[in-house]
């Protein structure tokens, strides 16, 4: 196979097993991998019916044929699990070098089932995989526990893990890659920490084969220079102060000055942020050529703060803010309760954030989260698109531009699939139907 690995690795937590599993051809032309290859595989295997913190449920680590090649933003993994509060099913993206890091290991996904009966991690490196104990790493933070676990294993590894909130069991807790990169609000990390799992390490020193590298190369280097002079400007929703909530994207045909515009960028990312409207219609994002060095780092400092922990950013500043004056001065306190366990009541639902299942973009201090998925008043065609991104391992950000067309010369120069417009089309439809069948 050309773009994928061919290669899925299934965890039984229960007995400790290891199997390596080939990945179905069929398959990974149909449903490419990410979101459509992580719900196709949790629909075949586990019944509507589970509970999201059962031994039962299953939790699914999947890349896709683009990700860890030369495509633009193309670092992207996806988790797919059901969830807490509401059992549903999630697709949580996720960036940073992780997912490459997986592919270079020699896997296109991991499948972890039954519970394991003391903490553990997995231990990935160039094609063998072992569980080692994690009960050292109990309450440890991201960053204490990925520190910790590059020094036992590999220099060059990397981390994908949960914070206390995770181990709690806690609904807003999240999966974090890369000391930074959060995979969702919608309890991802809750179900790792129901199954005693603490963290994900990989380490992979192969490349993989695609079917065209010129070709890819050429197309790769020519989206990035088109992408470079066409930065994103996002409409949506600002949630208390430094969480902004993208409903719709589109290229900004005259961007304000973007020095400091992107403070780190994932893998292979190439998108540049210009301006950001909210309810009010201010424009944000232009403000950052008056913001200081100092109010830049804050912002930083308390979005890290929060992920550092294992919670998603958006959904606990946004139940912290429905507790009122209650909560005035006190997020750091209440964040570190919340990751301890803590039964912390709010006065209405965390919806703003709890339905956000796309990692944040950090872009000088704010946390822009994609609103752009399944159910949001999208058209066919746009919904389609989304679904092929997040299974192709690119980034949603990309919805603001780039072509279904692009899209397919991408696939076809690294999978050696002819794919065609109405295979694409054909293909969003049946990741978007994998999906809702796990609903």
């Amino acid at each position: 196979m050309f773009g994928w690995r061919g290669q899925l690795l299934r965890v039984d937590l229960d007995n400790g097993d290891i199997t390596k599993e080939l990945l179905d051809p069929e398959i990974a032309r149909s449903y490419l991998g990410g979101r459509g290859l992580g719900a196709y595989l949790h629909a075949e295997e586990v019944p509507n019916s589970t509970a999201p913190l059962s031994a039962e449920n299953h939790l699914i680590f999947t890349t896709g044929p683009l990700t860890g090649t030369l495509a633009p933003n193309g670092g992207r993994y996806t988790v797919v699990t059901r969830t807490p509060p509401t059992g549903e099913i999630t697709a949580a993206s996720i960036s940073g070098r992780w997912g490459p890091e997986l592919k270079f290991a020699g896997f296109d996904g991991i499948i972890f089932e039954g519970k394991a009966s003391e903490p553990v991690y997995l231990w990935i490196k160039d094609g063998n995989a072992e569980l080692r104990p994690a009960s050292h790493l109990a309450g440890k933070t991201v960053t204490a526990t990925t520190d910790a676990l590059i020094k036992e294993t590999d220099e060059r590894a990397v981390v994908s893990c949960i914070g206390p909130a995770g181990e709690n069991e806690v609904d807003c807790s999240v999966i974090v890659s890369d000391y930074f990169s959060a995979a969702g609000g919608c309890g991802t990390g809750a179900v790792m920490g129901s199954k005693n799992l603490k963290a994900v390490v990989v380490c992979g020193m192969t490349g993989f084969r695609v079917a065209d590298d010129n070709r890819l190369l050429g197309s790769a280097m020519e989206l990035r220079s088109w992408m470079k002079n066409r930065p994103i400007a996002a409409k949506g929703s600002l949630l208390h102060g430094s969480v902004l909530v993208a409903d719709s994207l589109q290229w900004d045909p005259e961007p304000p000055d973007l020095k400091h515009a992107r403070t780190r960028g994932c893998f292979g990312c190439a998108t540049s942020f210009s301006s950001f409207s909210y309810d009010q219609g201010k424009e944000c994002l232009p403000l950052l050529a008056g913001s200081t060095s100092e109010e830049l780092s804050e912002r930083l400092k308390e979005y890290r703060f929060f992920t550092d922990l294992g919670l998603d950013f958006a959904a606990a500043r946004t139940l912290f803010a429905s507790l009122g004056k209650d909560a005035e001065g006190r997020h750091r306190e209440l964040a570190e309760k919340l990751a301890g366990g803590a039964d912390i009541k709010s006065k209405e639902t965390m919806n703003n954030g709890q339905n956000i299942d796309r990692g944040a973009c950090v872009v000088a201090g704010y946390a822009v989260v994609p609103r752009i998925s399944e159910g949001n008043g999208q058209d066919e065609a746009t919904s389609s698109l989304v679904a092929v991104l997040d299974s192709a391992g690119l980034c949603p950000f990309l919805a603001a531009g780039i072509s279904m067309e692009k899209i397919i010369e991408l696939l076809t120069s690294a999978t050696g699939v002819a794919f065609s417009q109405d295979d694409m089309a054909q293909a969003g439809q049946r990741i978007s139907w994998a999906f809702r069948q796990s609903v």
